[in-house]
């Protein structure tokens, strides 16, 4: 537990309120689930705001994304994408311009 008391988020606590927020805004996006036949290091949620492909790679604070996701990232990054890695839904907010106040 942390210091306030709470169990610290589970990053499927937190890609669920990603998902959420995004579905609430009508945004275009799917959770890419990985198995044997997908490619490694795809990230953790993907869609397209506003005809720009995104990214999500969603991780518990204190961890980074594998070599491969950033890999990953990095690829959309240079290809015009909007690429991430969240810790919290307010890094989706402020990475994808999202008309939400924080």
């Amino acid at each position: 537990m942390s210091k306030g008391g709470k169990a610290p988020l589970k990053e499927a606590d937190i890609t669920k309120q990603i998902r959420d927020l995004l579905d609430a805004l009508g945004i275009f996006h799917w959770k890419v689930w990985q198995g044997m036949m997908s490619k490694h290091g795809v990230a953790d949620i993907v869609g397209c705001y506003k005809g720009r492909f995104f990214a999500i790679e969603v991780k518990r604070p204190g961890r980074s994304p594998t070599e491969e996701q950033a890999k990953f990232l990095n690829q959309v990054s240079r290809a015009g994408g909007i690429a991430l890695t969240a810790w919290c839904v307010e890094h989706v907010i402020a990475a994808l311009d999202l008309p939400i106040e924080l």
